[in-house]
This record gives structure tokens, C-alpha cells and sequence, in this order.
């Protein structure tokens, strides 16, 4: 009888497991950025708190060289300084006010202006949330980018929890030589050009991926685009979705993640659907 125990328990364990990794994951698009200042500490605590499982970022390099999340390369968005990134130093970035330009009521109010909200290093975000994992977006074609990206990473010891995207080919291709493929990287926009040719093509079934998640745009996606990926053993993840309508068609297409900017949404529908 024990041994009876034994094997079930095994099983049911088994099952726990494979029903965890087949779960839709659910990426904070600049953190919870459809309610609170985008990329900011406030935005990324409260995606967590709202059942996030992946902090999706952008990054540019600064002046003096230090990675800034930020999903443009110039400040206007957020800040109301139309300066680029990469034109200041982080001194001059941290005193700009990182929720000056939020508002919920199409500019009649900005309710998080002055409240002290700068924006962030990726050094910053990796301290705060040591155990959380992300997705980083390499904005700029940039190599040097790519080269302090990984010494961040590795000074960190990141290795296991950090996804790298970027649509460039050169950033990209320089980060996957240097890393050496420890990293888990998401296709470039020429990647998945090539993938989608050989898949409307017939050809398919010859594509061979150099990356181990597709993210790709809702509008386009269908389910057999996704079976395709999955096929080859890659994880698909959609942006960015934030309608409730298309929340739902998302899990209905068995996408293994969603990337939106109001992540307490897409949580409540994953626990709707039995997701969660």
C-alpha cells in the first residue's frame, strides 16, 4: 500500500509540475504602466502585488554609461524633457521627475507628479526585486549596450532569470556571442520574419531557431502561428494586450504569455479561465 502511495504521490507531483510550466505567464509591460508611471519602483511594486509573474523593461545607455530603463530614447513621455537618454548623465536623469507626464483623465489631472518618482538603472531594479524575473528589451542597435547588459547580468547573478528581446539583429547577435547562450533570448524582428516565410511557405518544418521565445504582436497572431513556435520548443508570448476581449482570445490560443500594461487584469481572467 505504500508503495501504492508512493506512485501516486509521484504522480500528482508530476502533474503539479507540468500543469506550472504549461501556465500562462503574465509580463508587467513597464510594470503595471496602464495605472501608475511607467518603468518607476511604484509601477514594478505594484505589478508584483497585482500577480505578475515577469517585469518587462526596456533599456538605453546613458551618457556616463549606465543602463536606464526606459521604454523611448528621449524623456518626454514621462519626464516632459524631450532631452535623449543617451545626451545625459545619470545625475541629470535622477532629478527629473519620472511621473511628471502621467494621467488617467486625458491631462485634466497628473496625480503622481512631485511625489518623488525617478527613473531607474537596471543595477536599481535587480537590488530591489533580487528574486523577481525579467524581461529585457535592448532598445537601441547598440553593441556596448549589449556588453554592459551582460556584466550587469552576470555581477548580479541574473543568469537564470532574465529573458533578453531586442528587434535588432547586431545587438542581438552580438549579446547571444559574448553571453554564450546561457541567456534565454527572444526572437529579432528578422528572426521571425524568417520564421513566418518558412511557415507560410510549407517550409516550416526545415526552420531551425536561434532563440527560445517568439514575442509577437497580438493582431497578427493565430493558433496555428503559435502551434508552429511551440513545435520547435519555443514559448510564445503576446503584447500588448490590455482589452478584455482580447485577454481572453489570448488564453484561448494557449500563448504562454501575455505582456500588458495592466497586469491585475489579465491575473483576474487567468483566474477565471483556471489559470491560476
Amino acid at each position: 500500500m505504500n508503495n501504492v502511495l508512493k506512485i501516486v504521490t509521484c504522480l500528482v507531483l508530476s502533474m503539479m509540475t507540468y500543469n506550472k510550466v504549461l501556465a500562462i505567464e503574465i509580463l508587467a509591460h513597464r510594470g503595471a504602466s496602464g495605472e501608475y508611471p511607467q518603468s518607476t519602483t511604484l509601477a514594478f511594486d505594484m505589478a508584483l502585488e497585482q500577480g505578475a509573474d515577469i517585469l518587462e523593461l526596456d533599456i538605453h545607455l546613458s551618457k556616463d554609461q549606465f543602463i536606464i530603463i526606459n521604454h523611448d530614447a528621449d524623456l518626454k513621455k514621462n519626464t516632459g524633457v524631450s532631452d535623449k537618454i543617451e545626451d545625459l548623465t545619470l545625475g541629470e536623469i535622477k532629478a527629473l521627475d519620472a511621473g511628471y507626464e502621467f494621467t488617467l483623465d486625458n491631462g485634466d489631472s497628473y496625480p503622481f507628479r512631485n511625489q518623488g518618482l525617478a527613473l531607474l538603472t537596471l543595477n536599481e531594479l535587480f537590488e530591489r526585486y533580487p528574486n523577481a524575473i525579467f524581461n529585457i528589451e535592448i532598445k537601441p542597435n547598440d553593441r556596448v549596450l549589449s556588453e554592459i547588459l551582460w556584466q550587469v547580468i552576470v555581477d548580479y547573478r541574473m543568469e537564470q532569470q532574465v529573458t533578453v528581446a531586442s528587434q535588432h539583429s547586431k545587438a542581438m547577435g552580438h549579446f547571444r556571442d559574448i553571453s554564450g547562450g546561457e541567456i534565454r533570448t527572444s526572437a529579432t524582428v528578422g528572426e521571425l520574419i524568417e520564421a513566418s516565410l518558412a511557415w507560410s511557405s510549407g517550409f516550416g518544418w526545415a526552420f531551425k531557431p536561434d532563440f527560445e521565445v517568439a514575442q509577437l504582436p497580438y493582431s497578427i497572431t493565430t493558433k496555428p502561428y503559435v502551434r508552429f513556435f511551440q513545435s520547435k520548443g519555443v514559448a510564445v508570448d503576446l503584447w500588448t494586450v490590455n482589452d478584455i476581449d482580447d485577454i481572453e482570445r489570448s488564453i484561448s490560443l494557449g500563448v504562454d504569455g501575455i505582456i500588458g500594461d495592466f497586469p491585475g487584469r489579465v491575473y483576474q481572467l487567468l483566474e477565471s479561465a483556471g489559470e491560476r
